[in-house]
């Protein structure tokens, strides 16, 4: 019986000196481990004398170009152009204020006069109206007020002939 406690007591001792027997085995028949020293490569230069000289260079791309500014020109009068500015060309710089261009005056002159003569006969078209109306008035006193209307005292006739000389004074403000 006294061999029992003694095996219990040893064999944990065994299996241990067993276990650092077989680590010492298979360290001493490991291969050895190379060097892991770095080797320093250092780049090789090479220096030349620069000088300069013309090169080429050809750009290739896609793309939609845009002006810098836009300008909208549209002319107020008809007319013949007869004088251009030289700069006023794709690309051209002009200052403000510079004239452009020059339209022959001549349409426009015929215009205005053309405008100003409609006024006239509007104006002499109100005074007209305004005659009758007048005469209207003095011939009303003697009728009764059932056969006056506004229509008998040519108050319809005075607004349009006002109107024509509105309708005149805009289109001479437009030649202008």
């Amino acid at each position: 019986m006294l061999a029992k406690p003694i095996v219990r007591w040893l064999l944990p001792f065994v299996v241990v000196g067993g276990s650092y027997a077989g680590y010492a085995a298979i360290a001493a028949t490991a291969p050895e481990k190379e060097s892991t020293k770095e080797t320093i490569t250092e780049p090789t230069v090479r220096a030349s004398s620069l000088f300069p000289t013309d090169h080429k260079v050809v750009i290739t791309s896609h793309g939609e170009l845009v002006p810098f500014e836009k300008t909208h020109l549209s002319a107020q009068v008809s007319g013949e152009v007869i004088s251009w500015h030289p700069n006023f060309v794709t690309g051209g710089i002009v200052k403000r204020g510079e004239v452009l261009f020059t339209i022959e005056s001549d349409n426009y002159e015929a215009a205005v006069l053309q405008a100003e003569a409609g006024l006239a006969s509007a104006r002499a078209s109100l005074i007209e109206e305004q005659a009758k109306a007048e005469v209207a008035k003095r011939q009303a006193k003697k009728l009764s007020d059932k056969q006056v209307t506004d229509l008998y005292l040519r108050k319809p006739q005075v607004l349009s002939a006002q109107a024509q000389v509105k309708s005149a004074q805009a289109a001479l403000k437009r030649a202008k």
